[in-house]
């Protein structure tokens, strides 16, 4: 007769996998980053051949070629491993803080704040576009404030921090909406960036999200111990040592800070970080110190793939990146609704 596995001291959960399992799970996902990563940088309106594409890596070719690899596409591909890791990590966090599995990184209002921003802005304002990263984090930083305030009175419950949320998000979408009306000219513009996309990103904007994701997965990893307890109920985990609030606090202000970094880069790009925490759940359990690894490759795989499908099922014409990762995203979670529905 099995029996179930016996919860770990220092958590009060069941253990992840094996570490080979581990090992195995970001072999096989940096395989398949790999493969999608060789397809972005050779396919395009200027087609490389893998020979070609070696060269220009290796630095032994100049030219357009190693222009449109250097300066165009491996910078474009990058950023989106970086939005990607940054969204799969913020989704996770969410998930576990909230103890609430349809948790997303935009349940703070970070993503409608930081939409409002930029939307204010070049209506308002018609700032230029160089500006728009620097303001959709400072947009996003403000309502994620706002839902902390907000939340705050209640010790920043779950019920709280959600329910804030989604008040702050109501009201920035609202105000989006209203600029809208009067944008005139601007709106396809506006609409394409609410859409998500990595068009035109270069070395500027890699610069620009590198720290808040590789210091979110720093921190994540090295305070998955903590994470872990946030799956309990709040008298369990003060019981074994926690510090409950402010725990819960320093988590979801991680998840904000990676959240706003991925929006001011590519616009709001939905499900990334509503799926990718669900599949690593399928095989990596609820152990943080197994799943945050995962979450992050599983990510960035979702949105390098999704930009690489925006980027050339059309070409010449580019579609909007939230497209496709609603597309991907969507049915993935339909289908594990649906494995989970008796």
């Amino acid at each position: 007769m099995s029996t179930a596995p016996l919860p770990s001291p220092s958590t009060g959960l069941a253990p992840g996998p094996s570490r080979p399992s581990l090992a195995l799970g970001c072999t096989l996902l940096g395989v398949a980053i790999a493969a999608t990563g060789a397809l972005a940088l050779s396919v395009g309106g200027v087609p490389l051949s893998p020979h070609e594409l070696l060269e220009v890596l290796a630095g032994r070719v100049d030219g357009m070629a190693a222009v449109l690899v250097m300066e165009l596409r491996l910078p474009r591909f990058v950023a989106g491993l970086l939005v990607g890791a940054s969204l799969g990590l913020a989704g996770q966090l969410m998930q576990t803080v909230t103890r609430n599995p349809l948790a997303s990184p935009g349940i703070t209002g970070v993503v409608a704040g930081a939409s409002m921003a930029v939307v204010m802005a070049q209506v308002g304002w018609r700032v230029d576009a160089t500006w728009l990263p620097a303001i959709g984090m400072l947009g996003g930083a403000g309502a994620a404030a706002l839902t902390f305030l907000l939340a705050a009175r209640s010790g920043f419950s779950p019920l709280m921090l959600a329910l804030a949320g989604m008040a702050v998000t109501a009201l920035a979408s609202a105000l989006v909406t209203a600029f809208l009306l009067f944008s005139g000219a601007q709106a396809q513009q506006l609409y394409g960036w609410l859409a998500g996309g990595l068009q035109g990103r270069g070395w500027a904007h890699v610069g620009q999200i590198l720290p808040w994701a590789a210091g979110g997965l720093v921190l994540s990893l090295a305070t998955g111990r903590w994470l872990n307890l946030m799956h309990l109920e709040d008298s369990v985990a003060r019981s074994l040592g926690g510090a409950v609030t402010l725990l819960r606090l320093g988590f979801v202000t991680l998840a904000v800070a990676l959240t706003a970094a991925s929006v001011a880069v590519a616009g709001p790009v939905g499900f990334i970080g509503l799926i990718a925490p669900h599949l690593v759940r399928l095989v990596a359990g609820v152990d943080q110190r197994q799943a945050l690894p995962l979450v992050a490759l599983t990510g960035a795989l979702l949105v390098t793939l999704s930009d690489l499908l925006a980027r050339t099922l059309a070409a010449p014409q580019e579609l909007p990146l939230g497209l496709f990762t609603a597309l991907i995203g969507g049915p993935l979670f339909i289908a594990l609704i649906r494995s989970r529905t008796p």
